[in-house]
């Protein structure tokens, strides 16, 4: 069956001609391609079932990547043609694409200047290529392992579209703030919509997930750094409101993993995979540092987070507040490493930060916001002396810039820190967080695997909690995620080896 698409910027409608609607049959081939199971945390009484009383814990629901509007066309984002395409021809159907698209502001945007990206810029293993990739496709996500090179790839692009206006979303300040940074040697008058600045710049912005309501959307190409953040459903709305006629492009190393199951909008809104380099080939090309895993054994003569329900209460008295981990992880940091050696330890909370402090004053703390309340209950509490100075943009800024060239030896950080952020000297990190999640397991990690001069590898320390079996099994959770990523591991002597 001959079908037609009809395309007006990052929008498609499938239909039988464009005007009559999708048969029921094709429509019945293309909708399980098309819905997403979208899972939600539930807290307080919204966790309880209000007939049975039970605690739920987890709301899980269909969500549809489609509308049908009233004529029966089938409506979708741009980026899942390629898919929807393969789909229909597997079952001997064809498309028709019309472009109803309105024309460009500036119609030469997409011009490409090769001989100025070779001028200015020397490429690394891969990175040409990719760049070839981004140019051969109007849309598509950028699979590369940490250390590839995303803020090089940001600014090969701007280079190589010199009349078209380019906008950059990100969503931690301080990857905003490197990016500005980095394009800043390659490109003139760079803006910034985010981070204390409102600064459009003449072609180029770097705009802050939490600002994209100052965003004008006025852009010929949008890129999407770690564009899996901006699949939470306050960014991707925004993205797909103003963000309408340009060509998009994702970058990321996990493009899986959301636990909300939103990554599959990466594919409607980005298109599909356009390009891909695992952590092995960087390893082999270079790019990466090899990274091992020691496992630190955590083995204590009680439970703290006996007896408490919520996943909250569980975390804070067994690990924030668990005093005896975090001395344990404190005296071993100071047995392992000299003054001298960089390590980066990263925590969830503010709260555990604070706590960790209180047995390594040595390390700088670096964290985001710190509401004014809190952080004088902090001082009431004697957990942060008087004299304490507020983390700030500016301060912890100073602070990336410091540890980043090796100056700074000792912090403990919180998810500000945990992906985007560019350590090459930094060759030890403590996971102390518990957390198990698919995306942090590749992202932390990342943060030691940039290579340095005499850097032979990375070195990633978790905590194999076994005083809790909820604990317990996501440490083996988080080795099963590092195993597939091919890091070699040191499990605790004594305890059973993990299969795969």
């Amino acid at each position: 069956m001959q079908l037609t698409v009809r395309r007006s910027g990052s929008l498609i409608d499938l239909s039988l001609d464009g005007q009559q609607g999708l048969p029921p049959e094709v429509s019945q081939l293309l909708i399980p391609h098309l819905v997403y199971e979208y899972r939600q945390q539930l807290r307080g009484a919204d966790a309880y079932d209000p007939v049975t009383g039970r605690r739920e814990g987890i709301l899980v629901e269909p969500r549809a990547l489609y509308e049908l509007d009233g004529h029966g066309r089938l409506v979708t984002g741009y980026g899942m043609l390629p898919r929807l395409t393969w789909v229909l021809a597997q079952h001997g159907h064809t498309l028709t694409v019309c472009d109803l698209s309105p024309p460009r502001r500036r119609p030469n945007c997409y011009e490409l200047d090769w001989a100025a990206v070779y001028e200015a810029i020397e490429f690394r293993p891969r990175q040409e290529e990719c760049l070839r990739q981004i140019a051969a496709y109007d849309c598509g996500l950028v699979n590369a392992a940490p250390g590839f090179g995303k803020t090089f790839m940001f600014a090969a692009i701007c280079l190589l579209y010199p009349r078209a206006k380019i906008h950059i979303v990100a969503k931690p300040k301080d990857i905003v703030m490197g990016i500005v940074q980095h394009l800043t040697r390659y490109i003139p008058m760079v803006g910034q919509i985010g981070g204390g600045r409102r600064c459009f710049g003449d072609r180029v912005t770097v705009i802050m997930a939490d600002s994209l309501h100052h965003s004008d959307g006025d852009c010929d190409i949008l890129i999407g750094e770690e564009a899996h953040q901006l699949m939470a459903p306050t960014y991707s709305e925004a993205l797909g409101r103003l963000y309408r006629y340009c060509r998009a492009y994702a970058f990321t190393a996990t493009p899986t993993g959301r636990f909300d199951g939103g990554d599959a909008k990466l594919e409607m809104f980005f298109g599909p995979e356009i390009f891909r380099l695992s952590y092995d080939e960087a390893v082999s090309l270079g790019l990466t540092a090899p990274i091992y895993v020691r496992w630190l054994p955590v083995r204590l003569p009680y439970n703290p987070a006996a007896g408490k329900t919520s996943s909250t209460s569980r975390k804070r008295w067994g690990i924030w507040r668990n005093n005896d981990r975090n001395y344990m992880i404190a005296q071993d940091a100071r047995s392992a490493y000299p003054a001298d050696h960089q390590v980066l330890m990263l925590v969830e909370t503010i709260e555990h930060a604070i706590y960790l402090w209180q047995f390594l004053p040595e390390y700088h703390l670096c964290y985001g916001n710190l509401d004014e309340e809190d952080f004088e209950g902090y001082k009431r509490s004697r957990l942060l002396p008087e004299s304490f100075v507020p983390v700030d943009a500016a301060i912890r800024e100073n602070m990336r810039q410091a540890f980043s060239q090796g100056a700074l030896k000792k912090v403990i950080a919180t998810d500000v820190w945990a992906t985007g952020v560019d350590f090459r000297p930094l060759q030890t990190l403590y996971r102390v967080d518990a957390r198990d999640s698919s995306i942090l397991a590749t992202q932390a990690p990342g943060r030691v695997g940039r290579t340095f001069d005499g850097k032979s590898y990375g070195e990633v320390v978790d905590c194999a909690d076994f005083w809790d079996a909820g604990f317990k099994r996501k440490a083996r959770t988080k080795f099963r995620l590092y195993q597939a990523q091919g890091w070699l591991q040191h499990w605790p002597r004594g305890e059973r080896q993990i299969s795969g």
